[in-house]
C-alpha cells in the first residue's frame, strides 16, 4: 500500500468519524431544544423569576422600613451623651486595671 493510499484511508476514517460526531451533536442539540421548549421547564422558569422579583420587592421594602430606625440608632450611638458614656466606661476600665496592677506589684 502506498503512502498516498494510506493517507486517503486515514482521511476517509477521519471524515467518517467527523460525520458521526456531527450527527451526535445534532441529535444532542435537538434533545436540548426539546427540553427547553417543554412547558414544565417554561413554567418553572417563570415561577423562579416571579419568586426572585418578590424577594427583590420584599428586600427593598425592608430596607425602606429599616432606614429610619438605622438612622435613629446611629444618631443615638454617636450622640454627645453616648460618647461621654463611652469615655467614662473606658476611664473606669483603665482605673480598675491600673488598680489591679498596683495591687499585684505590692
Amino acid at each position: 500500500m502506498s503512502t498516498s493510499q494510506k493517507a486517503d484511508e486515514i482521511d476517509s476514517k477521519i471524515q467518517k468519524g467527523a460525520d458521526k460526531l456531527g450527527n451526535k451533536v445534532q441529535e444532542g442539540a435537538k434533545k436540548v431544544d426539546e427540553v427547553l421548549q417543554d412547558d414544565e421547564v417554561a413554567r418553572a422558569t417563570r415561577r423562579a423569576e416571579e419568586e426572585v422579583n418578590k424577594l427583590k420587592a420584599e428586600l427593598s421594602d425592608l430596607q425602606a422600613r429599616a432606614g429610619p430606625k438605622l438612622q435613629e440608632a446611629e444618631n443615638y450611638l454617636t450622640s454627645p451623651s453616648a460618647i461621654t458614656f463611652y469615655k467614662g466606661l473606658i476611664t473606669g476600665a483603665v482605673l480598675v486595671l491600673t488598680y489591679k496592677k498596683y495591687c499585684d506589684h505590692r
